[in-house]
């Protein structure tokens, strides 16, 4: 496990996970107890807007916005071409969760505490992501809903939604660990391949999309790392249709 967030405030962040090529994934978890991460500071917030607005600003909907380090961390999350996993285990809301949904894999632990975006509540709306993630995510008919309807959810409702991928009874690092040991049995090259077509598909035209898709396959076809574990696959004489590929 990485501390992710404090490694990228380091002069060679990306390093500390981005560029290790000895690391297969990263994990995130929280490090407040009963808190996967804290959301926006309202009394930070509430001063901030009193002094905007005093300013006389105005945000016309075509400005450029240019995004601080918070948005640098989510970004770093989905170009990496090693996956993060979030292992959640405790309150996510509102910027808390918009960071998990950056991450490509999130593990909830069961427990007694909320996930979402509720910001509906306070006359806001999710400002780090959450409108365009989580459409992208779950679907736009869900993420409407539950965006509008401003109601976090438990863990285990938040599985069944779809804001998280899985809920355990355990320790969600135990289990996003085991994962993560999981994913460092494959090459770094698949993995990497994997993610970059999955997060771009969505806004990829098909044809462009299958043809990236082909151009990587038969890339990694002829690899030596590839080669050698098609090798020693074939080599078993594997005929059982109840086992899949095995190296």
């Amino acid at each position: 496990m990485f501390d992710f967030l404090g490694g990228l405030r380091a002069r060679h962040s990306k390093n500390q996970l981005g560029d290790q090529p000895i690391c297969r994934s990263g994990s995130v978890t929280g490090g407040a107890p009963g808190y996967f991460n804290r959301h926006f500071n309202i009394p930070a917030l509430i001063q901030i807007a009193e002094f905007l607005r005093a300013s006389g600003r105005q945000w016309p909907e075509n400005a450029t916005y240019n995004g601080g380090f918070f948005d640098k961390a989510m970004a770093l999350c989905e170009s990496m071409p090693k996956p993060v996993i979030a292992a959640i285990s405790g309150t996510a809301l509102a910027g808390a969760f918009e960071f998990a949904l950056s991450c490509d894999l999130r593990i909830a632990e069961d427990g007694d505490y909320l996930i979402g975006l509720p910001e509906a509540e306070l006359g806001l709306l999710p400002g780090a992501g959450g409108t365009q993630r989580l459409p992208r995510t779950i679907g736009t008919p869900a993420a409407l809903m539950h965006i509008l309807m401003g109601q976090p959810l438990n863990p285990r409702e938040a599985e069944k939604k779809g804001l998280v991928h899985e809920t355990v009874s355990g320790k969600a690092l135990d289990r996003a660990m085991e994962i993560a040991r999981r994913l460092s049995s494959h090459t770094p090259e698949s993995l990497a391949y994997i993610k970059r077509l999955v997060r771009n598909a969505m806004e990829t035209p098909l044809a462009q999309g299958l043809a990236l898709e082909r151009n990587l396959f038969l890339k990694l076809c002829i690899s030596e790392a590839a080669l050698a574990r098609m090798r020693s696959y074939e080599e078993k004489k594997i005929t059982s249709p109840s086992r899949s590929f095995e190296i």
